[in-house]
């Protein structure tokens, strides 16, 4: 029995079409992965069925009633819950505030807050998703970008939900962590809900999903059961070609000088944090959530103080101040979250990738911008940006093309040191191969690279040695030769 049927949703935007006539079916208790390369339309379907966007034609119906469009508020009162790729919460208020915010308890003819209600409510959810560490009055602006992602997800579940819709929800997750929402996924399915999963890591898709619907240029291109389906097929459905190599290598491994050294870092949490990273080298850093890589990209950036550190970059004392100061000093940043610390939403495509360099249009204070825009351009077109056009606010863009427009505003800054921290998060397939690519172009240029990711095979694939990092503390340097999960993980326990 069908609980929803989207059927001939359109919806366009100055310069592209988003959806054009896309029909989906979703039956009572089933997961539907829903894939695609960025800019596919995935997100608008989806922003559509949440009420957030309205469609120019087409009709939903769900549990029999037809619509042809309701508001956020509506879709909530007919069972629709959504968790979107980017991350949205308060930071200033506790974990259990965000997850109940607008249905906070109440006691009293005053009404005032019931919280030791509130944050027994909030404890019980967190404990079924790995968040049982944390305590519910936590703000939430002082957690890791894992532990915001649960907290998202943590916040769909409280609603008494017959649409769950799971837009990238492992993007910043671990494998643990993601086998316990698979169980939660499992659970729900067993009531009942009905769950559309949107990932670009096919191998969950195969984990967690009935039936898996592909898209591509804003059309549904293909529907099929996933055990009659494969890898190989999905991802031609998705991109139109064959992609023959996931992890293109590297063509003349040749390792140089040291570029970045760190000795001795320490905060309140890591602990003499130790590492080096050479021309022409990848070195990864891997840990479980919470360990600590983030804390030590930040700190190399100057966005989090250190009680001590002793770093170079090409052999000269680096103790930036500021993030500015490290992008002078040849040490450029991709974060992890680039809603909050990677791009300006309502700044142009252009803007948000000359913004870290505009001394380079400016060499006697005034810009050239003929040369911004021709630069810009040529990012564009080398990351494949799918833009309406370059001057289009970032915010109109699909997450997966942001996040490329971060990367291309890291590599616009010429660095001497690239510092990638989850560069693939929310990209699909084909712009994954793109990125390894860049990635391999620095190595060749002599650049160096430091990259965080949280997919074992990712890392393994692009880094020459991994430091595993575990409560703060560097664990193991693991050379290529002896990479294997079980060796990593080992080091990312504790081992």
């Amino acid at each position: 029995m069908s609980i929803l049927e989207m059927k001939d949703i359109t919806k366009a935007f100055p310069g592209i079409v988003a959806n054009d006539h896309v029909n989906l079916t979703l039956e009572k208790g089933e997961v539907l992965a829903l894939i695609g390369e960025n800019g596919a339309g995935k997100s608008t379907l989806m922003k559509i069925l949440s009420g957030a966007q309205r469609a120019d034609s087409g009709t939903i119906t769900i549990d029999g009633q037809t619509l042809t469009g309701y508001n956020t508020r509506e879709a909530i009162d007919l069972g629709i819950g959504i968790v979107y790729q980017e991350l949205n919460y308060l930071g200033f208020l506790s974990i259990a505030e965000n997850l109940y915010i607008g249905r906070i308890p109440t006691k009293g003819r005053m009404k005032k807050i019931d919280y030791p209600t509130l944050f027994e409510k909030a404890k019980a959810i967190m404990e079924q998703l790995g968040l049982g560490h944390l305590d519910p009055r936590t703000p939430v602006g002082e957690l890791s970008v894992a532990e915001k992602q649960l907290v998202e997800i943590a916040r769909a579940f409280t609603r008494e939900v017959k649409i769950l819709v799971l837009d990238e929800p492992t993007s910043a997750l671990s494998d643990s962590e993601t086998e316990e929402l698979f169980q939660l996924i499992r659970r729900f399915k067993a009531k009942g809900v009905s769950i559309i999963y949107i990932s670009h890591r096919l191998n969950e898709i195969f984990e967690v999903a009935d039936s898996v619907m592909i898209m591509r240029d804003g059309k549904n291109v293909a529907r099929r059961r996933i055990v009659e389906t494969t890898t190989d097929e999905l991802v031609r459905d998705m991109v139109g070609r064959e992609i023959t190599d996931m992890y293109p290598k590297r063509p003349n491994p040749n390792v140089g000088k040291e570029v970045f050294r760190v000795r001795n870092l320490r905060t309140d949490f890591l602990k003499d944090v130790c590492f080096d990273v050479r021309e022409g080298e990848v070195v990864g850093l891997f840990g479980l959530m919470g360990a600590g890589r983030t804390e030590i990209c930040d700190c190399i950036m100057a966005v989090r103080k250190y009680t001590s550190a002793e770093m170079t970059v090409d052999g000269r004392p680096y103790a930036p101040a500021k993030p500015s100061d490290a992008l002078q000093n040849g040490v450029a940043y991709v974060p992890a979250e680039r809603k909050s610390e990677g791009i300006n939403a309502i700044a142009s495509v252009k803007d948000n990738i000359t913004v870290a360099n505009l001394r380079k249009f400016a060499p006697k204070g005034i810009m050239n911008l003929k040369q911004e825009m021709e630069i810009a351009l040529g990012w564009v077109d080398k990351l494949s940006i799918k833009v309406p056009q370059i001057l289009a606010p970032v915010e109109t863009l699909s997450g997966g093309n942001q996040q490329k427009v971060v990367v291309a505003k890291g590599l616009n800054t010429e660095p001497k040191l690239m510092i990638l921290n989850e560069p693939t998060r929310g990209v699909d397939v084909g712009a994954k191969v793109e990125i390894y690519n860049l990635i391999n172009d620095l190595c060749e240029s002599r650049k160096a690279v430091l990259m965080i990711s949280s997919e074992l095979p990712e890392i393994m694939a692009m880094a020459d040695r991994i430091f595993v990092i575990h409560e703060g503390a560097i664990t193991a340097e693991v050379p290529k030769s002896e990479f294997s999960q079980e060796t990593l993980l080992k080091y990312a326990i504790g081992g």
